[in-house]
């Protein structure tokens, strides 16, 4: 006479997957501060009771509305510059103008972007609507604007990168 299936699968062990256990007092930050930056915060602003709460926060660096970035006062219209601590990589990130005035230049693309948009612009040239309407040369449904950026970017870098040959 044989065994039950239900006795057979209860005696057997199951088998535990898990991620491996983290140590609890080891701390990692999760995104390191330039040095420069740092030495800066050494004297950190305190906390005004007598202050309003708006006063603090930008003492602070924080916004106390973060719905006012898309709608700014008319008294906050200047681009914030930033230290001069700060890097020209960490102000383009921040959105904040750079010592040079310019913005960060534009990535060179990838090897598959340059793939797709090198047959874009080799049957179209600067017809960004027919590339737009092709479907099958422009599979991922670029818009005019991206396309435009794409193409930007393809140009600038054509022949600068030697890792990336064109065709």
């Amino acid at each position: 006479m044989g065994r039950s299936r239900r006795k057979y699968k209860q005696s057997r062990t199951k088998v535990r997957v898990a991620l491996p256990k983290k140590n609890p007092r080891l701390f990692k930050p999760s995104f390191s501060v330039p040095p420069k930056l740092l030495q800066s915060l050494d004297d950190e602003p305190q906390w005004d009771d007598k202050g309003t709460v708006n006063h603090n926060y930008q003492s602070f660096g924080v916004l106390s509305d973060p719905n006012s970035i898309s709608d700014p006062s008319p008294a906050s219209e200047s681009i914030d510059s930033g230290s001069d601590l700060e890097e020209d990589d960490l102000k383009s990130a921040l959105g904040k103008k750079r010592r040079d005035g310019k913005s960060a230049p534009p990535q060179p693309l990838t090897a598959m972007q340059r793939n797709h948009i090198g047959r874009l612009v080799d049957k179209y040239g600067y017809d960004y609507q027919s590339m737009l309407m092709d479907i099958k040369l422009n599979p991922m449904q670029h818009s005019i604007g991206t396309l435009q950026k794409l193409c930007i970017r393809y140009h600038m870098y054509q022949n600068k990168n030697p890792l990336i040959l064109s065709k």
